[in-house]
């Protein structure tokens, strides 16, 4: 083997290494939310973003209609303004149609979310309050969408579990 040669090798050895420390790097700093603690229908998460930390509550429908569809939807409750904010959002697996109410009703309450394409959440801090008490005293949470084919779904999730969630994630997540 010659000098260049030599050189081109050694070039090119670094290179791997650099772009095999870069992505190990990558995959340490976004990592994927971990499963800490389950409580009932809840489950406690938590993952680094950027040395950014974020945690939250997620639960999934217990029951969902129609039956002959497939979107699987996602409750959560995260933590936000340095833990100080519980922010609840939908994930509704599927988009939602334009200008159609997306409510949850819960014991005699119900609440309107606003939604954009699959996400839908609530207008106000008031509102998110209101519904994260509701959640704590009740024990079904009824979730009604439109889909932009304008099939009409209803998801139920249990809200066992739910108080002792939040309160792991306030321990978890200062």
């Amino acid at each position: 083997m010659n000098i260049l040669d030599r050189k081109y090798f050694f070039f090119i050895t670094l290179v791997i290494i650099y772009l095999a420390c870069a992505t190990i790097s990558n995959a340490t700093s976004h990592g994927e939310p971990e499963v800490q603690s389950r409580f009932g229908d809840w489950r406690v998460l938590k993952y680094v973003d950027d040395s950014k930390e974020h945690c939250y509550i997620a639960s999934s429908p217990i029951k969902q209609a129609p039956t002959d569809k497939e979107w699987n939807p996602n409750f959560f409750i995260k933590k936000i303004d340095g833990g100080s904010h519980n922010e609840p959002s939908l994930y509704a697996g599927y988009n939602f149609k334009k200008d159609t109410p997306v409510t949850i009703k819960i014991l005699n309450s119900t609440f309107s979310m606003s939604a954009q394409e699959k996400h839908a959440w609530l207008i106000t801090k008031d509102e998110e309050n209101k519904l994260v008490e509701a959640m704590k005293k009740g024990y079904q949470m009824i979730i009604k969408g439109t889909s932009e084919f304008e099939t009409s779904t209803t998801d139920h999730y249990s809200l066992k579990g739910v108080t002792r969630s939040l309160q792991e994630l306030n321990d978890i997540c200062l």
